[in-house]
């Protein structure tokens, strides 16, 4: 039975606004992880096709208490054209469950363009409805050479402009959703276990530096009869939201040839968020990284 202790709201800022700030960058996170060494995406087969799902169960931790917070919704399409060019489309929706209405209610929904030879990052918005706060944020990719990237960042306040700026970086900038495409499509076994990967993510104008570090293989329990086989990594986030830039987070990645995010930690300024694989659907390949068990009374 899980026990519920009661959080001093007058103490603290309320720690459903921490987590669901947490919520929208779940996905970036996970997928980050081991964008730094995506190469050659276009000459390998892609892990994933058409139609695949992917569902989240989402938990908020505070003391001893565990909440279960909210769902995650990810659907992969690469039949849409942008700019009469070939794309792979991402779709995630963001619902907090009905007990974290009552706190926090969140109804976001996210979508992502790249293109279907390069997965650079084309576009992508963000419809979000946190707490009676609402609005619709975009970010636009252009890439002037090799080694620059040009972002155009957009927020919509109803019929009212929050913002509407460009920003130039070195290197690839990525937003939250597309970097979903990159993280199973990489050479695992070249990466080097413990060397610090730098990288940078966008999150609306705020840019965000990441420390990634691969950790090796490592088995995670999901209940008594299912474990999985799975790659892990450790972050560090120079972000506010979370409690400490080392250590912030750590992602487990499947071990097989679908590369799937299957369980997200993150350690937060007030409590913890935890995201867990709940369901899958049209995977590409067979799911062999599940280890599947027998009860103890069978």
């Amino acid at each position: 039975m899980q026990t519920f202790v009661p959080i001093n709201f007058t103490r603290h800022p309320h720690p459903a606004q921490w987590w669901t700030r947490t919520l929208r960058r779940l996905a970036a996170w996970s997928a980050i992880t081991v964008l730094f060494y995506s190469a050659a995406v276009a000459q390998r087969e892609l892990p994933f096709q058409n139609g695949e799902t992917l569902n989240y169960d989402i938990h908020y931790t505070y003391g001893i208490a565990m909440i279960k917070a909210g769902y995650a919704y990810f659907k992969l399409d690469d039949t849409v054209l942008r700019d009469n060019k070939p794309t792979v489309r991402s779709h995630l929706d963001f619902k907090t469950t009905s007990f974290f209405d009552k706190l926090f209610k969140i109804r976001d929904t996210l979508r992502a363009f790249a293109d279907a030879k390069s997965l650079l990052p084309m576009y992508h918005e963000r419809s979000v409805n946190e707490g009676g706060t609402r609005f619709f944020e975009q970010l636009y990719f252009k890439y002037p050479d090799a080694q620059t990237t040009q972002l155009r960042m957009r927020r919509m306040s109803g019929e009212r402009l929050r913002f509407d700026t460009v920003k130039v970086i070195d290197g690839l900038g990525y937003d939250m959703l597309n970097i979903f495409l990159f993280v199973r499509t990489l050479d695992f076994d070249n990466l080097q276990m413990e060397t610090p990967m730098p990288l940078t993510a966008f999150v609306g104008r705020d840019q965000v530096k990441i420390r990634l570090r691969y950790k090796g293989q490592a088995v995670i329990e999901k209940n008594d009869t299912l474990k999985y086989k799975t790659l892990k990594f450790e972050v560090d986030i120079v972000d506010e939201v979370f409690s400490g830039e080392k250590n912030a987070m750590e992602i487990w990645i499947s071990d097989d040839k679908n590369r799937i995010p299957l369980k997200l930690k993150a350690k937060l300024k007030i409590g913890a968020a935890e995201a867990t694989l709940s369901s899958t659907g049209n995977l590409k390949h067979p799911f062999s990284s599940e280890i599947r068990l027998k009860r103890k009374n069978e």
